[in-house]
């Protein structure tokens, strides 16, 4: 015969079998629930991949100032971008790449072109992110008139310092040499400062608006001027000529004869948009890069190894 004690034991028993099995019930309701929420969360903000449409593509609009010499790759890129996305309202405009930073760096702008890395000094936002996007090179240009295809660099500080103001000092036509000098916001200045003059300030006649295309045509319509610009919208205007008797080739470049280049970079704040997201990661595909290279851009990949201006 069963004791009242055995009874119990047995009673008590169930009792935590039952009080175990509710307990495991609520920890996977809780589960449940909390995954869900979760997932509700991540639609509500927006997460990489949840677009308009339910069809994941990302929507929005992308502002983007800065850099004239990265400027024709990007718009072009702009217009591909928006014929995947069109959801997405693409901005692109120039400035320059001081201008470019500053307006990323005081949230006017979603992206900011440069030709130049952002100084932690001037720009010390933690957030402040580098997507380099491709290798830019530059080059002299001059009044087609001008019948030389090479300067010495001490030749080209002379004229850009107005120690040279005469073309017939350098084998040239007797004809005043007019330097063209980009504004201070101008990237493309500040490469051509470092790696060319040696640090040396330039002057000249200046131009009031960072344009590379401005720079091209003043160039071409003003006797015995000189500049520089990218050589990806040098035109029949204007005569390309070398540094140092050397010429901006790939070639050139990896050997380390030619020091007038640059990498391009697109600076955001960290935690940007998804479209804006999606539009860099556009940047880095094939079809960018293939476009980058018709236009006279050159692949990052291109300059590995080289010894590189790390520090532009």
């Amino acid at each position: 015969m069963r004791t009242l004690a055995g009874d119990q034991s047995v009673t008590e028993a169930a009792f935590e079998v039952t009080r175990a099995s509710i307990i495991e019930g609520l920890q996977r309701s809780t589960l449940l629930i909390t995954l869900l929420s979760l997932a509700i969360l991540l639609v509500g903000c927006g997460i990489p991949g949840v677009g308009t449409g339910g069809n994941g593509d990302p929507s929005g609009h992308v502002h983007i100032v800065g850099s004239t010499a990265l400027l024709p790759l990007v718009t072009q890129a702009a217009d591909l971008f928006r014929q995947h996305y069109p959801g997405v309202k693409m901005d692109v405009a120039g400035g320059g790449s001081i201008t470019g930073l500053k307006a990323v760096t005081n949230h006017q702008a979603d992206i900011g072109d440069s030709d130049i890395y952002a100084d932690p000094a001037l720009y010390p936002d933690p957030n402040l992110t580098d997507h380099i996007v491709c290798v830019n090179t530059f080059a002299l240009i001059v009044d087609p008139h001008i019948p030389l295809s090479s300067l010495t660099t001490q030749q080209i500080i002379a004229i850009f310092t107005r120690k040279g103001l005469n073309w017939n000092m350098f084998g040239g036509p007797d004809l005043p040499v007019v330097p063209i000098i980009r504004p201070a916001t101008s990237g493309t200045r500040a490469l051509f400062r470092k790696y060319v003059l040696g640090g040396i300030e330039e002057s000249g006649h200046p131009l009031t608006t960072d344009s590379s295309t401005s720079v091209i045509n003043t160039v071409a319509h003003t006797p015995g001027a000189i500049g520089y610009v990218t050589t990806v919208l040098v035109n029949h205007t204007v005569r390309m000529i070398g540094i140092d008797g050397v010429t901006p080739t790939l070639q050139h470049i990896k050997a380390g004869r030619y020091k007038f280049w640059g990498y391009e970079h697109m600076y955001t704040l960290e935690n940007g948009s998804n479209a804006t997201t999606t539009f860099l990661d556009f940047m880095l595909t094939a079809e960018v890069q293939q476009l980058a290279q018709q236009l006279g851009y050159l692949p990052v990949s291109a300059i590995a190894g080289t010894a590189a201006q790390a520090g532009a």
